[in-house]
C-alpha cells in the first residue's frame, strides 16, 4: 500500500466516480481503477460497491476512508515541517518553563503576538528541568536559573525583585521595603530549596551572613500567597500580588532589590535557531519592558 493509492481512494470516495476523481488529479481512469483494485486486494476488503453510475463505500471501506484521511493529512504535514525544516522557517514553538514563568512571562507575550507568528504551546516542567528539556528536544526553554555551562546558548530575558508577603494588619503592611537582617527574624514561607526564587534568597542572606530564625517550605506559590494573606507567616515569592496580601521589596544593605533573573535557552545547532534568536530577541524586549514593569510595581 502507497500514500498515492490512499489519495486515489480518497478521491473516488469524494467525487463518487472514478471518471471525476481522475479529473481532479489529473491522473489516468484505467491507473487509477488498477490502484484502487490493488488496494482491495492489498487489504483483504471490498471498499467500493456500484450504485449506477457511482461508487459507493462499503462499511468497510467507510472505516478506511477515515484512516486514510488521517494517514495522508499526516504525511502532509511531514512533507511541510521537513520542507520548513529545510529552509530555517519557524512555524511552531515548544516551550519548556516553570508555571509561574509560564503564567507571567510567556502568556503575556503570546497575547501580542499575530496570526502570522510561530503557534506557541508550552510545556510545564520542575524550574531546574528545563535545561533538560531543551536537550531533549523542545525548542526553547525559559528559566529562573544561572545558566549551566554546556551547549545550550542562553540569554537573559529581565530581572524580577523578591517580594516579601504579609497580611493586611501585620506592622510591616505599609512599607515598601524590608531588610534582609530583618526579614529572616520573622516566620518565613519560603519555597523549597531546589527553587529559583528560594536559592537567590538564600544566596542573598549568605552573602549578608545572616541566618533564618524559622521558615516553612511551601512549594505552591499562591498557597505561600495565601497563607501570609491570613497572617500565617511573612511570604517570599516573585509572584504579583493576590488575596489581599501586601507585596513589600526585599533589599540588601545596600537598599537595593533582592533580583531573579530570567534567562532563555536554545540549542545553536537547531534547525530554525537564527528564527529562534529572532523570536527570543522579542521575547526579551517584552519581558525588560512590560513583565519588568509590573514585576517592580505594586498597586
Amino acid at each position: 500500500m502507497e500514500l498515492r493509492h490512499l489519495r486515489y481512494f480518497l478521491a473516488v470516495a469524494e467525487c463518487g466516480t472514478v471518471t471525476a476523481a481522475a479529473a481532479r488529479l489529473h491522473v489516468a481512469q484505467p491507473a487509477i481503477s488498477r490502484q484502487l483494485h490493488r488496494l482491495e486486494r492489498d487489504l483483504g476488503v471490498e471498499l467500493f460497491t456500484r450504485n449506477g453510475p457511482r461508487l459507493v463505500l462499503t462499511h468497510a471501506g467507510r472505516q478506511m476512508r477515515d484512516v486514510a484521511a488521517d494517514i495522508v493529512t499526516r504525511a502532509d504535514r511531514a512533507t511541510m515541517v521537513a520542507q520548513q525544516m529545510a529552509g530555517g522557517l519557524l512555524t511552531r514553538v515548544v516551550v519548556a518553563a516553570a508555571p509561574t514563568t509560564i503564567e507571567y512571562v510567556l502568556a503575556p507575550f503570546v497575547a501580542t503576538l499575530s496570526s502570522s507568528d510561530p503557534f506557541v504551546s508550552v510545556d510545564s516542567v520542575a524550574p531546574d528541568a528545563v535545561h533538560e528539556a531543551v536537550l531533549a528536544g523542545h525548542d526553547l526553554g525559559v528559566a529562573a536559573t544561572a545558566p549551566p555551562t554546556g551547549r545550550l546558548v542562553w540569554t537573559r530575558l529581565t530581572s524580577v525583585p523578591l517580594r516579601a508577603y504579609v497580611a493586611p494588619d501585620h506592622p510591616w503592611a505599609r512599607r515598601r521595603t524590608v531588610p534582609l537582617e530583618e526579614l529572616v527574624h520573622e516566620p518565613l514561607l519560603v519555597p523549597p530549596a531546589t527553587d529559583p526564587t528560594r536559592r537567590v534568597l538564600d544566596e542573598a542572606v549568605a552573602r549578608e551572613q545572616l541566618r533564618y530564625d524559622r521558615y516553612e517550605q511551601i512549594a505552591w506559590p499562591p498557597l505561600s500567597q495565601a497563607l501570609a494573606a491570613a497572617g500565617r507567616g511573612v511570604s517570599v515569592v516573585t509572584n504579583l500580588e493576590q488575596f489581599g496580601a501586601r507585596p513589600i521589596f526585599v533589599t540588601d544593605h545596600r537598599a537595593q532589590k533582592v533580583l531573579l533573573t530570567i534567562h532563555a535557552c536554545w540549542d545553536p545547532d537547531h534547525y530554525a535557531a537564527p528564527a529562534l534568536a529572532e523570536f527570543v530577541a522579542r521575547l526579551a524586549t517584552f519581558a525588560d519592558t512590560e513583565v519588568r514593569e509590573a514585576a517592580h510595581s505594586v498597586s
